[in-house]
């Protein structure tokens, strides 16, 4: 589950950076509105789903779990205000 919950931290990175790096360093190259809120929600809902592997493997080793749920409570809540 470590390797998975890193490919989802990583797929979300890139999949939020790339569109950033193409708008930064090209001046004729532009994005839908609609193509940014999809890549955006998939990036979040990538991340929630790599902070839920954290937080089951932390509840497994009895750790703190407060942060990870916070921040999954926060990415949620943003990502239902963009929806709406």
């Amino acid at each position: 589950m470590e390797k998975m919950k890193w490919f989802l931290y990583l797929s979300a990175l890139l999949l939020i950076g790339i569109p950033i790096f193409i708008v930064l360093f090209s001046d004729d190259v532009t994005f839908s509105s609609t193509f940014s809120h999809i890549v955006l929600s998939i990036g979040i809902l990538l991340f929630i789903s790599g902070k839920l592997i954290a937080i089951s493997e932390k509840k497994k080793e009895s750790k703190r779990l407060a942060p990870d749920i916070g921040v999954v409570i926060g990415l949620f809540i943003v990502l239902v205000f963009r929806l709406v």
